[in-house]
């Protein structure tokens, strides 16, 4: 690669371009664990992983069979205590947390929909879309380039997905890690009622 040399710059500038590149750099350096704490599924098929044997983790769970994913496509589980929810669409895995980021709506009920291009699950209560192999939230908003049509657009990711691998039939769930916070971590430590009732505060 090469570099392109800079004139001399004033000490303002030069604080300037000191703080850009440090932003440059965490930013980099969040998203690169991101992705390899939250693999996206998609093209490259990251959200889910056929194992290799010198790849199994221990700290995955079993959660299902692949047969179990037959008729509902969806399987309800909890890893390590926290609730999560696996689909299986268009021959790939997804893991999220179950609960939704927006207030706590149950994901497992919602409906899968093709929204921009991406696979998402829509919350039941409020009609949150969310995607399922990056957990970003969508909505829909107008065209900067024609304010008369409307596209998608991304808050960023508010729902936490988690890692999906097979292994001889069965599916296994690695949680994320959960020392970067996502929107979708407060409901976690909530209780529910059968009826999807928050209990207590």
């Amino acid at each position: 690669m090469k570099l392109k040399v800079l004139p001399i710059l004033s000490a303002g500038s030069c604080k300037f371009l000191e703080n850009w590149l440090t932003l440059a750099f965490l930013s980099f350096n969040m998203n690169s664990s991101v992705l390899q704490e939250h693999p996206a599924s998609g093209s490259q098929n990251m959200g889910q992983t056929r194992s290799k044997p010198e790849e199994e983790d221990d700290s995955a769970v079993l959660v299902a069979q692949e047969e179990d994913f037959k008729e509902s496509k969806r399987v309800r589980a909890r890893v390590n205590d926290r609730e999560v929810v696996i689909f299986y669409h268009d021959g790939k895995y997804n893991a999220l947390d179950l609960r939704c980021y927006h207030a706590g709506g149950p994901l497992h009920l919602g409906e899968i929909e093709d929204i921009g291009g991406q696979t998402c699950v829509i919350c039941p209560w409020h009609k949150y879309k969310i995607a399922l192999a990056t957990g970003e939230g969508l909505y829909e908003g107008s065209d900067p380039q024609d304010p008369k049509e409307t596209m998608w657009f991304s808050k960023g990711v508010k729902q936490r997905i988690h890692k999906v691998m097979v292994r001889n039939g069965g599916v296994y769930v690695k949680l994320s890690d959960t020392r970067i916070q996502c929107e979708s971590d407060y409901y976690t430590s909530k209780t529910f009622d059968e009826d999807n009732n928050m209990l207590g505060s």
